[in-house]
């Protein structure tokens, strides 16, 4: 995901590979946009999502997942995402990179 985003022209300023290390990634960046994944180790992307809106409302928060359960999407929603994008996006799909430039170029405001 990291190599695709910056293929298309974002800088990503961090990366983490739970709940913590994306709330302490989210606390020592600031990033325009956060992309969560719902399921992650140690803390989920929802409550890690609520955590980043309770130090910035004002967040951009795109929640990344597989799970096609519609009240989890509501969940994610509800709790304040900016987005929510089914799961896969692969890097070798055009339309899948789409999908997620779009999404990103809303929550920024910038073009691809």
């Amino acid at each position: 995901m990291k190599t695709s985003l910056e293929e298309m022209g974002f800088e990503v300023v961090g990366v983490g590979h739970d709940g913590f290390e994306g709330l302490d990634q989210f606390k020592q960046q600031r990033p325009d946009v956060t992309l969560l994944d719902v399921t992650m180790p140690n803390m989920d992307g929802v409550e890690c999502l609520q955590k980043i809106l309770e130090i910035d409302a004002e967040a951009r928060v795109v929640m990344l997942s597989a799970i096609r359960d519609a009240a989890v999407i509501e969940q994610c929603m509800y709790a304040g995402a900016f987005e929510f994008l089914q799961k896969p996006i692969r890097p070798n799909s055009p339309a899948d990179l789409s999908r997620l430039c779009s999404t990103l170029e809303k929550a920024v405001e910038k073009a691809c």
